[in-house]
């Protein structure tokens, strides 16, 4: 029966390690020299590999305090020796200590990772927390903004616009002179009643919408140093004096007169404060 045929000598650290120890194999079965392969990270073997040092305080990724681990030469040279985060492991060190190398550790890649989420969640509720503080803090209470708005906001906002140019009526018709040869109580004929200039309908390019009107009350708050306090917004508004047939709905879309109440919100109270009253114009914007 042919001998065998003895496996080449290991080279891996993983190979070493398990040849170093004893095994239940007899040392002259070659089986006992069979190389067997195990899954080593490329992490894992370099947390073996470096000079042995010895933490001075706990440093991320890597340790508590007064644990021992390898580390590459360049970090501790540059980085940890000259900041006093750890020092040198010699053979004097480990006889003061009373140690040997077995005490030499692996280095902790998960130390401090879970401390540092839990602050940064931590961290990022308690900064929501202080902008919404603030926005309270920053928004002018109800009772402040009526008191700006009655003061600041003047009787009539005036928006200029540019009119749609109509058709003009045709002048009324001259009145046909009544015959001599007709009888005194004989009916004739009139013309129909002449519809005033002032009741016309004229409609504008484009519209004034809540958008508009609120831009100009908040235009007119800067007046003020707390007008930029005010938390107003277009739902604020209600337009009064609309007419679907020629306007859209909290739209403007012809020359007038209208009204517009702004609600400045709910009181401490919990009770909604009085709406400010308001004319709005709009105008035909002069060429």
């Amino acid at each position: 029966m042919a001998t065998p045929r003895l496996a080449r000598s290991p080279t891996c650290l993983s190979c070493l390690r398990r040849l170093a120890q004893p095994s239940s194999l007899s040392p002259l079965s070659p089986l006992s020299w069979t190389q067997t392969r195990a899954r080593t990270t490329k992490a894992e073997l370099e947390d073996l590999q470096g000079i042995p040092v010895r933490l001075l305080r706990d440093i991320t990724t890597f340790g508590r305090k007064h644990a021992i681990i390898r580390v590459k030469a360049g970090r501790m040279r540059n980085i940890w020796f000259p900041k006093g985060a750890a020092e040198y492991m010699t053979k004097l060190k480990f006889t003061e200590l009373g140690l040997s190398e077995a005490a030499i550790g692996v280095r902790d890649r998960t130390f401090g990772t879970q401390l540092v989420l839990e602050e940064e969640e931590q961290g990022t509720q308690m900064s929501l927390e202080a902008k919404s503080k603030r926005k309270e803090v920053m928004t002018l209470p109800p009772e402040e903004t009526q008191t700006l708005l009655k003061t600041l906001l003047p009787e009539v906002l005036v928006f200029p616009r540019i009119p749609v140019s109509t058709t003009p009526a045709p002048p009324p018709e001259p009145s046909i002179p009544r015959s001599p040869s007709l009888a005194a109580n004989a009916a004739t004929s009139t013309p129909g009643p002449v519809v005033p200039e002032s009741a016309a309908v004229t409609p504008i390019f484009g519209s004034v919408s809540r958008t508009d009107i609120l831009a100009l009350i908040k235009e007119k708050l800067l007046a003020d140093p707390r007008g930029s306090r005010v938390a107003l917004e277009a739902e604020s508004l209600e337009l009064i004096g609309l007419d679907l047939e020629h306007d859209g709905e909290n739209r403007i879309k012809r020359l007038g007169t209208f009204e517009v109440l702004i609600a400045p919100g709910v009181g401490t109270n919990g009770q909604e404060i009085d709406p400010v009253r308001r004319i709005v114009q709009v105008v035909a914007e002069e060429s």
